[in-house]
């Protein structure tokens, strides 16, 4: 038996980290770039470890179809964050979230991978 959350868990891990994220950049005051970066940096470092977290739960997992569902979240919860910090991206141009946003899209397309490699 694989000791693995269910997706319905993993999802709301994803969920948590993307409100976490909005109520933590409601609080900065628009002038400051840092905390803003600081918050993608963060954002970026939380998505890695949900994505190592599910990386381990598959590893021992028989079932393709149950590994290929599991990337499959990952990828939508990297659709999300990726939508988040696009628009905080936008918002504030000049204080370099945008280099967060394209490691968030690599992730996003390694987990793309992994999801086509077990369908």
């Amino acid at each position: 038996m694989n000791a693995c959350l269910p997706e319905s868990d993993l999802q709301q891990l994803g969920t948590d980290l993307l409100a976490d994220f909005g109520r933590r950049i409601a609080s900065i005051p628009q002038e400051l770039c840092a905390p803003f970066s600081e918050e993608a940096g963060r954002l970026e470092t939380e998505l890695l470890m949900i994505y190592k977290f599910v990386a381990l739960c598959v590893r021992k997992e028989e079932n393709l179809a149950v590994i290929a569902s599991k990337w499959a979240l990952m990828v939508k919860i990297c659709d999300e964050a990726a939508k988040e910090l696009g628009i905080l991206s936008e918002r504030h141009p000049q204080c370099g979230a945008d280099a967060y946003y394209d490691q968030i899209l690599d992730l996003r397309a390694k987990c793309q991978r992994l999801q086509k490699i077990h369908s």
